[in-house]
């Protein structure tokens, strides 16, 4: 392994232990099984000693068990299985330990403010569930104040928007190359604009432009970082030109 990897995945590991540290009344065979269990699912059928789990429990601040003990315990778990003096994870445990340390393995998405957001919540809300995703994605980017992420996530929003417009209204073919092909952005934007394209107002129409370039300079130019400003004096017309290409693409559900 290399020593960027292998540093990554101690990283990676001791944020885990981290994890599993909150997990009040775990003894130390049930933390046993959980880093057994994190290791499997990255090195699949992997068997460990209770020499190595017992180094990762004391060196992560998750207990000193005794190993003998420890090796009791996980031979009478109906988790793992004891093979060569090492153990591995029972074929079909996975689950139940991911069930049992719930949030260690997959810990809890950070608390965002969609209400208030870049993109107001009340905007995308009960539209897809694929474009709430990514309207998440962007007012978190925005809020952590990742700049060019959320530049990014933008300029993908509006592009779905526009074909599921096109889509809705039947006329995809306009948007789409000899092959069948969707085009790119620029050549959606300008399509959309045009005389013959989507019934955009003036303020939409404006904000597509300045949408599609912000993104594309976040996304392609490596001398160039978004910063808040960048995407304030643009905020209003993605506003409207958001909740405009929601409405022709009858995108929101029935409440």
């Amino acid at each position: 392994m290399a020593e960027g990897d292998h540093n990554s995945s101690h990283a990676a590991l001791a944020e885990f232990c981290s994890r599993l540290a909150l997990k009040s009344g775990a003894d130390s065979a049930d933390l046993a099984i959980g880093v057994l269990c994190w290791h499997d699912q990255r090195n699949r059928g992997i068997q460990m000693s209770t020499w190595d789990l017992t180094k990762i429990l004391t060196s992560h601040g998750l207990g000193n068990p005794n190993r003998a003990t420890l090796a009791a315990k996980l031979s009478k778990s109906p988790l793992t299985m004891k093979l060569d003096g090492k153990f591995r994870v029972r074929a079909g445990a996975e689950h139940t330990i991911r069930e049992l340390f719930a949030g260690a393995f997959d810990p809890a998405p950070p608390q965002l403010n969609l209400e208030d957001g870049y993109l107001p919540l009340a905007v995308w809300k009960a539209t897809r569930g694929y474009l709430e995703k990514v309207c998440t994605q962007l007012n978190g980017c925005y809020q952590f104040t990742f700049y060019d992420a959320a530049s990014v996530m933008l300029r993908r929003s509006i592009e779905t928007l526009i074909i599921e417009a096109y889509e809705h209204l039947h006329r995809e073919v306009e948007v789409k190359d000899a092959d069948g092909n969707y085009f790119m952005l620029g050549e959606l934007v300008n399509r959309s604009i045009s005389a013959t394209g989507l019934t955009l107002g003036r303020e939409a129409r404006a904000a597509l432009k300045e949408i599609k370039k912000l993104g594309d300079r976040s996304a392609h130019n490596r001398r160039y970082n978004a910063v808040k400003a960048d995407l304030d004096d643009i905020r209003s017309g993605v506003r409207v030109a958001v909740d405009e290409l929601i409405n022709i693409a009858s995108l929101r559900r029935a409440r």
